[in-house]
């Protein structure tokens, strides 16, 4: 009788340890604390400000792949005052140094250069996750054992196919730019591609002021079908001060009288006619979901850099219409059209 209570006994303190296991395994504070545990930090560094739209959508992306993680941003802030990005890369670091975070994701170019080569590559185990690089990894020495991510690529291709549906007499376009680094890239990308376009590039021209732009386009329009459009942000208007990409590009949409070809959403929504853009809440999406893979234990390394494959075709209704274009049926469907 008394091993049997003793029994007893060692059962009842199991089914009460169970019971009492149970009922803190569903209790709120408990699922809080699991939960608390369970939750990784990453931390996000922006090259541009919180204001930046693409930054914002890329952001979307991140959270949305990134649901239930400790995510924290730092913005270099290198678009609106480049000769403070290099102070604020090494607060970022500081930060870092606080938070010891789980994984680095590295959105765009500049904080590649300015905070994942000068502080992180090499000198410190975290894994990093890029996106937002322009056309090639490899001049940050990606991919490595300790990085991945995701490559930008401008839609050229797509958005010259979709100014021939609109007007299939494009058979020649000029290029107009500002000389930046971003884009030397993006020159390197269309010299690279242009045999694949199915049109004759007859120039490629840098404006470095409105008064340079207004003469450039004036200068191409009778010898050119269309006119493709690369960032003109910081140009100097006629009293020297920089244009904001917005003012430059409606200035060239409502000057040229031909059709203008963009290659994001801003430049479309700013009155050139059409264009394929890239999708930046993709950049961050792809970015967040790679972070969660490392986080859940698989390596940088294990996880291929690959590049963004979708992007949203637009036409401005409103420049159309300027130009008496007629828009088929067929170059609408899938398409936004803005005004």
């Amino acid at each position: 009788m008394k091993t049997m209570t003793i029994v007893i006994n060692h059962m009842t303190r199991a089914i009460f340890l169970l019971i009492s296991s149970s009922i803190f395994a569903l209790s709120p504070i408990s699922l809080a604390y699991a939960d608390e545990v369970k939750q990784s930090s990453v931390l996000v560094i922006m090259s541009y400000d919180d204001k930046n739209n693409s930054e914002r959508e890329i952001a979307q992306g991140i959270e949305n792949a990134l649901t239930g993680q400790r995510i924290h941003y730092y913005y270099l802030d290198a678009k609106n005052h480049p000769d403070l990005a290099a102070g604020n890369a090494q607060n970022a670091y500081t930060r870092y140094q606080e938070l010891k975070p789980d994984v680095v994701i590295a959105a765009d170019d500049a904080a590649q250069k300015l905070f994942v080569l000068p502080y992180l590559l090499g000198k410190t185990p975290t894994p990093v996750v890029f996106c937002g690089v322009n056309d090639s990894a490899s001049q940050y020495g990606y991919p490595n054992t300790q990085t991945t991510g995701i490559i930008e690529k401008k839609h050229y291709r797509q958005s010259i196919g979709l100014a021939q549906l609109i007007d299939p007499r494009i058979k020649k376009i000029a290029i107009i730019y500002r000389d930046t680094p971003t884009n030397a890239t993006n020159l390197a990308q269309l010299k690279r591609e242009e045999k694949d376009y199915g049109i004759t590039i007859t120039s490629f021209t840098a404006v470095n002021s409105s008064s340079e732009l207004l003469a450039t386009l004036k200068n191409l329009e009778e010898e050119n079908d269309a006119l493709l459009v690369l960032n003109l942000a910081g140009i100097n208007d006629d009293s020297g001060n920089k244009m904001e990409q917005s003012a430059a590009m409606a200035l060239t949409a409502r000057t040229w009288n031909k059709p203008s070809i963009g290659a994001s959403k801003n430049e479309i929504e700013d009155g050139i006619l059409c264009g394929v853009a890239k999708i930046n809440l993709e950049q961050g999406l792809v970015a967040g979901t790679m972070a969660q893979n490392i986080i859940q234990g698989k390596s940088p390394a294990d996880i291929p850099v690959t590049e963004n494959q979708n992007g949203q075709r637009m036409i401005n209704a409103t420049t159309a219409y300027r130009l008496g274009l007629k828009l088929k049926p067929m170059v609408l469907i899938g398409t936004t059209l803005v005004q």
